[in-house]
């Protein structure tokens, strides 16, 4: 959000407002197919622990992927003050508002 100019602010929350309740909505409910198609439904209980196995292994893939995607995709804030400054440029900078 910090990379939002200020009168998109509004609309840079409600993105990540929306998004954040989506996946909030479709995670369990596809980590729940996911158990329930691999035998969770089933009165056997190792059907029961192979269902639930399933769904832990899908989290567990998504959030890895997510991570993946997360440090290959993010950008990092562009300085504001450069990193390093030359003496030329600083007696020019000093003379110019004398």
């Amino acid at each position: 959000m910090s990379g939002a100019r200020p009168e998109e602010s509004g609309l840079a929350s409600g993105i990540v407002n929306t998004t954040y309740q989506i996946g909030s909505a479709l995670g369990p409910a596809v980590m729940t197919a996911l158990a329930a198609g691999a035998g969770a439904g089933a009165r056997d209980p190792a059907a029961l622990t192979g269902g639930f196995r399933t769904a832990f292994a899908g989290a567990a893939f998504v959030a890895v992927a997510g991570a993946v995607l997360t440090l290959l995709l993010m950008r990092r804030p562009e300085s504001a003050v450069p990193a390093t400054t030359d003496a030329a440029t600083d007696a020019e900078a000093t003379s110019a508002r004398t």
